[in-house]
């Protein structure tokens, strides 16, 4: 990983829902809810972090920052194309 990507969490981690403040009346509910990582893009950039649902839907966006703040990772994938070029699409859990 270069170093504009070694704060990136990886593709496929699981990670919880544990905070959500007033400022996030959307969030509301969704506390102990559990997502993976998706895949990044190219467009996007790394501060934007794909949220997965169980059904391989890609669901939600955050930041890196909230991700830091507002959810606990329960699995560090080991996924290193952060992009997911040439790997499968990210199916149902």
């Amino acid at each position: 990983m270069d170093d504009s990507s070694q704060h990136v969490i990886s593709p496929l981690s699981l990670v919880m829902v544990v905070r959500v403040t007033s400022e996030e009346p959307d969030w509301g509910g969704y506390e102990g809810r559990v997502f993976r990582i998706g895949y990044y893009n190219g467009n996007d950039g790394l501060d934007c972090v794909w949220l997965v649902n169980d059904d391989g839907q890609y669901q939600e966006t955050v930041n890196q920052g909230m991700i830091r703040t507002h959810f606990e990772i329960l699995q560090r994938s080991h996924e290193s194309d952060l992009y997911g070029v040439d790997r499968p699409i990210i199916g149902p859990r």
